[in-house]
């Protein structure tokens, strides 16, 4: 069989093998974008659901029984959803005027008021004798100290001398020599026969020894109204420690012992 040869109308019927490449190419590249297209907005799907689902969890979370809500009011109520306290909402919480109010609030010091007197009233002798004496806070050494209602004591005249040593077990040598002076403002005389003086120095408190001189002057037996009554005392303390001295008062065993307390002078200065 013979073949005839192609004519020109043949050819343009029949598509060259270059067109063909070229057509096969253009399909394979729009597959791959309508590809690349889906799978992008699948991610995207799954994107915005992830993000719909976690409030919804965070929200069950929150709400789960037996969970308090906060209190708005409360100091809790600063923290976040998960319980960890915000740092913007913790530091408005600190407000500097309250706290300085609040710690201006606080008592400092010992208490200016006495206590409460020992209760003599249907106890034994042993029984008062079992009951430590009251001390009152101590005051400083020039203040005028209220011993109780219409009594009041100061002491004055402090001096550094060179105690005196006569009496038993006594020693001789630095000590500080100073007035007692008890003021009675009530209507009836005031006993100062049994009322007692003692010091002590430095930290511990340690107890001074009363020396017999120089020039002491015992307290009166009695305090008419409206008069004061004196007594002059010297009692040893080194040199070295008397940075810190305490002088007390024992008007009587059931009035607390008024206190003073400070420097007092070493040598012959004050």
């Amino acid at each position: 069989m013979t073949m005839q040869p192609n004519t020109p109308a043949d050819k343009r019927r029949k598509p060259s093998h270059r067109t063909r490449l070229v057509a096969t190419s253009l399909g394979v590249s729009a597959l791959l974008a309508v590809g690349g297209v889906a799978w992008a907005s699948g991610l995207n799907h799954t994107a915005g659901n992830a993000q719909e689902a976690q409030p919804d969890s965070t929200a069950g979370a929150s709400a789960q029984p037996g969970t308090p809500s906060p209190d708005p009011a409360s100091p809790n109520a600063a923290q976040t959803g998960s319980g960890t306290p915000d740092p913007g909402a913790s530091s408005a919480t600190l407000d500097p005027a309250a706290t300085g109010a609040r710690s201006a609030a606080k008592p400092s010091g010992l208490p200016e008021v006495n206590p409460a007197p020992v209760d003599r009233k249907g106890k034994s002798d042993q029984e008062l004798a079992a009951i430590a004496q009251p001390t009152a806070a101590p005051v400083e050494l020039t203040a005028k100290k209220a011993v109780k209602g219409g009594v009041s004591a100061t002491i004055t005249d402090m001096t550094a001398v060179q105690g005196v040593a006569t009496g038993i077990g006594e020693v001789a040598g630095p000590a500080v020599r100073f007035k007692v002076s008890v003021v009675n403002t009530t209507a009836a005389p005031l006993g100062l026969d049994r009322a007692l003086v003692d010091v002590s120095y430095g930290k511990d408190d340690a107890p001074a020894s009363q020396l017999s001189g120089p020039d002491p002057v015992a307290f009166p037996a009695s305090v008419a109204p409206g008069a004061t009554g004196v007594g002059v005392f010297i009692f040893a303390v080194p040199l070295d420690a008397r940075d810190t001295v305490k002088i007390h008062f024992n008007l009587e065993a059931e009035t607390p012992i008024a206190t003073f307390a400070g420097r007092a002078p070493a040598g012959n200065k004050p």
